[in-house]
């Protein structure tokens, strides 16, 4: 068995876990190398993967099931890759609320300003 655990994140930049002294920086959906022009967004299955020690990932995880990107599902961890990538299809319609506007699809609301158009 394995020492480490496979960490996903759906939040854009990822985010900081820290127990007692140890600090590990998750990565977030702008580190998982999917990243896609013109508009710099990234496929709804993205998530950041960051490899983690299993006694970390289990004193961090029992600490902060209440945080709500845990409750939501936009944090969630497994020893195998594929098992990972699998439940991020699954989530792929699940939404942190961070993630970047298509300009082409704007709210009705809101309409573009072209530069120098002011």
């Amino acid at each position: 068995m394995s020492d480490d655990i496979l960490v996903a994140c759906k939040l854009p930049h990822g985010m900081y876990l820290d127990v007692g002294k140890q600090r590990i920086k998750l990565n977030g959906v702008m580190q998982s190398g999917r990243i896609e022009a013109p508009f710099f967004m990234a496929p709804s299955n993205s998530v950041g993967l960051t490899k983690v020690p299993r006694d970390f990932w289990e004193a961090w995880i029992k600490d902060h099931q209440e945080f709500e990107p845990v409750k939501k599902g936009l944090i969630f961890a497994s020893d195998k890759k594929k098992r990972l990538l699998d439940e991020a299809d699954e989530k792929s319609e699940l939404k942190s609320g961070l993630e970047r506007i298509d300009p082409s699809r704007l709210p009705k609301t809101l309409e573009q300003v072209k530069a120098g158009q002011i």
